[in-house]
């Protein structure tokens, strides 16, 4: 039994040719034109998905599903990809399905990113027999999925779960939504970003400066956590903020769900775990209502291929 699963980004287009076990037999990448209309980025899609089968020497009638990953908003009962902010066209409610099937008649499943990745962690990787299931992404900004009873958790309209827009700090940092106080100003890779230089400007002794050759528009997510290895007392403040904004919102995830894991994904979550997992961990469980019940905290363990892997099987839990 074989699936397929698309991965889409601003930059890249992913798809793999899965099997029921989120096995990954091969995958096929392309570049996101930017002046791709949506038409051509559905006839794209058909393309990726037959070249895969023509790679894997897969008959195209042995293909189960194809699931299709989007950053942004989508409608899979409809079959819309109803908004996003990523990509190079802007049309709003894209029949992406139809498009599809109008080239290749077979069952197609949409998905928001974050929902796929979900998928993955929970059919295949560290969330693998967990139920409730939540999955955190730290990225640009903090996307969010939960399976619950074995099935993916959408929300009245679609919109659930998107836990980066959570207030935790009233009347807060201002979002690129129009809020203030969203939890990915302050436990997102751009939060860390930001506290890191804030805090160089501050202290230009800081080991910071050094790794970034004392360009500060060359500060990743990884900068403070390097720093901070090698004892920079201002790198150990950036992480100490930050662990603190980004612990807040994982005790109401916590507090309301009650999950058995949380998996972190992201670049941020690939930092070592004594500087990042261990201290969350202890900053979560001391906040949290149930003091008795510790919630899993683990790494992600499909890395990129999460987005692929749920979105090939999206037809299982949705």
């Amino acid at each position: 039994m074989y699936y397929i699963g698309i991965d889409v980004g601003g930059t890249n287009l992913v798809a793999g040719l899965v099997n029921e076990l989120g096995h990954i037999f091969n995958k096929v990448t392309t570049p996101v034109a930017r002046d791709m209309t949506a038409e051509q980025f559905g006839a794209e899609l058909v393309r990726m998905s037959r070249r895969l089968c023509e790679v894997g020497e897969i008959d195209p009638g042995k293909i189960e599903s194809v699931g299709i990953g989007l950053p942004g908003a989508v409608d899979n009962k409809a079959g819309l990809f109803v908004q996003n902010p990523n990509m190079p066209f802007r049309d709003k409610n894209v029949p992406l399905r139809e498009m599809f099937q109008r080239e290749w008649d077979i069952p197609v499943f949409l998905g928001n990113d974050a929902n796929c990745a979900a998928v993955g962690e929970y059919w295949a990787g560290a969330a693998k027999g967990c139920d409730p299931a939540v999955m955190v992404t730290l990225g640009t900004g903090i996307g969010g999925g939960l399976i619950i009873g074995g099935r993916l958790f959408t929300g009245f309209a679609n919109a659930g779960m998107e836990i980066g827009h959570m207030i935790i700090q009233p009347n807060g940092i201002l979002c690129g939504c129009g809020g203030r106080g969203c939890w990915e100003r302050y436990g997102s890779a751009t939060a860390l970003i930001q506290l890191a230089q804030l805090e160089m400007e501050r202290d230009r002794s800081s080991e910071m400066w050094t790794i970034v050759d004392g360009d500060s528009f060359k500060v990743s997510g990884r900068t403070p956590f390097q720093a901070a290895r090698l004892g920079d007392a201002a790198a150990k403040r950036v992480l100490a903020n930050y662990l603190q904004g980004l612990s807040i919102g994982m005790i109401n995830l916590v507090n309301i769900l009650q999950p058995e894991i949380i998996c972190l994904g992201g670049g941020v979550s690939n930092a070592e775990d004594d500087l990042l997992l261990n201290p969350l961990r202890e900053l979560v469980w001391r906040g949290c209502f149930d003091k008795d019940h510790h919630v899993r905290i683990e790494k992600a363990s499909l890395g990129n291929d999460a987005g692929v892997v749920g979105a090939a099987l999206l037809e299982n839990l949705v």
